[in-house]
């Protein structure tokens, strides 16, 4: 294995953010410790040819805009819309930083997707391991405890695995996900119509006007357990839970742990197939339906596969919540396999 390191940028702080570079005799990435950012990455489709299947950006003022789509970035503390910004500890109340309408949103505005990270970079075996640390502090956006975070990204030949691990200094609430956005078709040649995805769930979560869920379903007009999901297809049906969230899903699915793996994506055009295995309960199908205006890619070229726990957990089903502390602390673990 190749690994290279260089200086990416300078942030808005003078704060200097390195890019590495890992290539594999099947598959080349690059990772930022800005936000620990998958900025592109490089798969080989059915001829051999090698091209980028991750969206990014090509400077670090982009990735520090304040609309930002969270290309690639780890995101928290907690994943996803939280209600109110309320969170709720041991009958405490946490009000949370309100940066999605009145709901919090991907951590708020001190997020971890825009931070620069303590990094370091090894070889293990036949792995090349990167790890991030960072912390955050009590009641930075409002949430309660200081939480040390280490993610790590273990490369190996033909896949990435994501590992988490946040250690508070009190009890908390925390859920952590990666928000890359893939596009199998090579260099974007394409939307993401034509791309077919297969969860294996139980079914997905109905969400409401603020993409917050509200009911568990098990089959309907946009989803079939036992088919594919093709969202050319799925936007023909009108259906009504595809145009509140922009025309596209940005839906939960609760996954079955019935198979060896918890879903898979694959584009026959090119031949390129991800699947992915997660101890997570939960990924959150995005079907970037809001990329123009924050970037520069058109709606629907790019999806994302956010492994997570329950969102919105303390209204959607509270007995599923789980508070961290010094004694239990928080882990992670989601494998992407590239085909």
């Amino acid at each position: 294995m190749k690994i290279q390191s260089k200086v990416f940028g300078q942030t808005k702080n003078n704060e200097e953010v390195i890019l590495y570079t890992i290539e594999t005799s099947k598959i080349k990435i690059e990772i930022l410790n800005y936000g620990c950012v998958i900025k592109s990455l490089y798969t080989p489709n059915r001829d051999g040819k090698m091209e980028n299947i991750v969206l990014g950006f090509d400077n670090l003022s982009d990735y520090e805009k304040d609309n930002t789509p969270y290309f690639g970035a780890i995101v928290g503390r907690i994943a996803g819309r939280t209600k109110y910004g309320i969170l709720e500890i041991n009958g405490e109340i946490y009000q949370l930083t309100q940066n999605d309408g009145t709901n919090n949103l991907h951590g708020g505005l001190k997020g971890l997707h825009n931070r620069v990270w303590e990094s370091s970079c090894e070889s293990v075996d036949d792995k090349v391991v990167l790890s991030f640390k960072t912390i955050c502090p009590h009641l930075e956006d409002g949430y309660p405890g200081t939480v040390d975070i280490l993610v790590k990204y273990i490369v190996n030949e033909d896949s990435i695995t994501i590992e988490y691990q946040g250690k508070p200094d009190r009890p908390t609430y925390m859920n952590l996900t990666n928000h890359v956005y893939f596009n199998l078709s090579g260099n974007f040649k394409e939307n993401i119509y034509e791309q077919e995805l297969k969860f294996n769930a139980l079914g997905y979560y109905l969400v409401d006007r603020n993409t917050l869920p509200v009911k568990l379903i098990t089959e309907d007009e946009i989803f079939n357990k036992d088919k594919g999901i093709f969202l050319g297809k799925a936007r023909e049906t009108n259906s009504e839970q595809l145009k509140i969230v922009g025309d596209g899903y940005d839906h939960p699915f609760l996954l079955s742990k019935e198979k060896d793996i918890d879903g898979y994506v694959v584009d026959e055009k090119s031949g390129r197939r991800i699947e992915f295995i997660t101890d997570q309960p939960i990924v959150v199908f995005y079907t970037g339906n809001y990329l123009e205006g924050v970037s520069n890619y058109p709606k629907h070229y790019g999806f994302c596969l956010e492994t997570q726990d329950y969102p919105d957990i303390a209204n959607l089903c509270p007995e599923n919540m789980k508070i961290y502390s010094t004694e239990n602390i928080y882990t992670q673990k989601t494998t992407y396999l590239f085909k």
